[in-house]
């Protein structure tokens, strides 16, 4: 098991961001090999792998047990290609379902008060999550070199997760986004507090965020206590534009898809087809469609 480990992540090496690369070498060193490590890779069964896929349910959601089953499958599939196994394991197991994340984006109102009540650096973090729909970990690698006043747009083009920077999620995140009229000043401000720092959201040290979760373990826990709102995800300012732009009727969809960085309007249809507006007017029974009015006999 542990050589076909090898192949698989010198595999990846070359076709994965560093940190999936970190993330696939965990999941081997933690969960993979201390369970198979010592067995030849021949021997292993389906029941093998089940046992192992069920212990993991216990502990882990069942969209992690997913990924860790992605990775055991990347290894297994190695040994095939070598003709060291007749079929993969993982090949025989039932799909997992995964659980949907509730999706609950704030109301306007409730984006006024959080904006109202926030302070300082945090106040224009808050409002460049909630006026762009960028992602928390792209808001944390955002550097000045890529915010561009004069022309209002940003060049998305990383995100930092876990200590580790690299590209976007998916090709399609590289994108421009433009900077609303509302925004400029939280900008601006926020400029002035960072002076000539690379990044445009720095920590007390003045240096960049180690990633998303210390500012959502603190600060974002804090305002939303504060302002007296039940808890939600960081990522619901992504959410809360995406819902509140569809909702506007000003802009197409796939307008809207560019600017959030996915490749086709399908995933705004998937999850915010209840707040596109045209979805929510009263169907117009009087149209005629195709102009053949009084043709009835």
């Amino acid at each position: 098991m542990s050589y076909y480990a090898d192949l698989f992540m010198d595999s990846k090496r070359q076709t994965t961001v560093p940190r999936t690369h970190e993330r696939y070498l965990s999941i081997i060193k933690h969960s993979i090999l201390p369970v198979f490590g010592d067995s030849p890779i021949r021997e292993l069964k389906v029941s093998n792998v089940e046992k192992w896929r069920n212990d993991l349910l216990k502990r882990f959601t069942a969209k992690t047990v997913k990924e860790y089953q992605i990775v055991l499958r990347g290894i297994f599939q190695k040994a095939l290609h070598d003709e060291e196994i007749g079929k993969n394991p993982i090949d025989a197991l039932d799909s997992l379902k995964v659980k949907k994340p509730h999706v609950v984006p704030f109301m306007p109102y409730e984006v006024k008060l959080i904006l109202d009540t926030a302070q300082g650096w945090f106040k224009n973090y808050l409002a460049l999550g909630f006026m762009t729909g960028m992602r928390v970990g792209e808001i944390v690698a955002l550097k000045w070199e890529n915010v561009n006043l004069k022309k209002r747009e940003i060049y998305v083009c990383a995100s930092r997760i876990e200590g580790v920077e690299g590209t976007t999620k998916t090709q399609s995140s590289i994108r421009y986004i433009p900077i609303i009229d509302t925004l400029v000043p939280f900008l601006e401000a926020q400029k002035k507090l960072s002076g000539d720092k690379e990044y445009v959201f720095v920590n007390q040290y003045g240096e960049v965020f180690y990633d998303y979760k210390t500012i959502g373990a603190n600060q974002w826990k804090s305002i939303l206590k504060e302002c007296k709102l039940d808890h939600r995800r960081m990522y619901e300012m992504r959410h809360t534009c995406a819902t509140n732009l569809l909702m506007s009727g000003q802009y197409s969809v796939n307008e809207i898809a560019s600017i959030l960085g996915h490749t086709t309007p399908q995933m705004l249809f998937e999850r915010y087809t209840r707040n596109i507006s045209a979805e929510r007017k009263p169907f117009n029974k009087t149209i005629d469609i195709y102009g053949v009015a009084g043709m009835a006999l």
